[in-house]
């Protein structure tokens, strides 16, 4: 690497371009774009750039995606993760565009007990138990007509949801596992 920031195709705002991104993620812009609007994702001003933890989400929604995960799914595991922050009021730590996402990082080793697969958000208490401290509050948010209890929304109703979810993608990973191995083989020979 140069140092320069070309290689990544960094913007103007320090994060990396939207090219910058494709090239990162081997994709063409028509697949990202659809992929940022399949999940409903803040796709920032054009000078402003991606910022790594954007590009290592998305780089887990390719990934997903080559393993036949349907997009479908994982935006709704997405939304989910989303709720589960919002609930734990993360989104009232700071007023970036993509609080939802500004925690992932790579996807080096194994998700902790505590980890969101996709955010990459650690929740400090581990998912499968529920053990949760749910009304901690960090910041003002817009009033809500109800408060989300009212709603029928609940942290420990939320979470299973996030499990089952959870489950469904690694199953369908599982799935799909021996079928990339073999495929990764037969690019070795292939390219010989």
């Amino acid at each position: 690497m140069s140092g320069d920031g070309s290689e990544r195709g960094v913007g103007t705002g320090g994060g990396a371009s939207f090219a910058g991104m494709c090239k990162a993620l081997h994709r063409e812009a028509v697949a990202v774009l659809a992929m940022q609007r399949g999940l409903g994702l803040h796709v920032p001003e054009k000078d402003t750039g991606y910022s790594d933890a954007y590009v290592a989400f998305m780089r887990k929604v390719v990934r997903l995606r080559a393993l036949h995960v349907p997009l479908d799914l994982i935006a709704e595991l997405f939304e989910t993760e989303r709720k589960v922050l919002a609930l734990l009021h993360v989104d009232t730590l700071t007023d970036s565009p993509t609080w939802y996402l500004d925690a992932c990082n790579g996807e080096n080793g194994r998700l902790p007990p505590d980890g969101l697969l996709l955010s990459g958000y650690r929740l400090g208490f581990p998912i499968e138990t529920g053990a949760v401290q749910p009304t901690l509050d960090f910041g003002e948010r817009p009033n809500e007509l109800f408060h989300g209890h009212e709603m029928g929304e609940d942290l420990k109703q939320v979470l299973a949801r996030y499990r089952r979810q959870l489950e469904d993608v690694r199953e369908r990973v599982g799935r799909e596992k021996p079928v990339v191995e073999g495929a990764l083989s037969w690019v070795r020979v292939c390219l010989r």
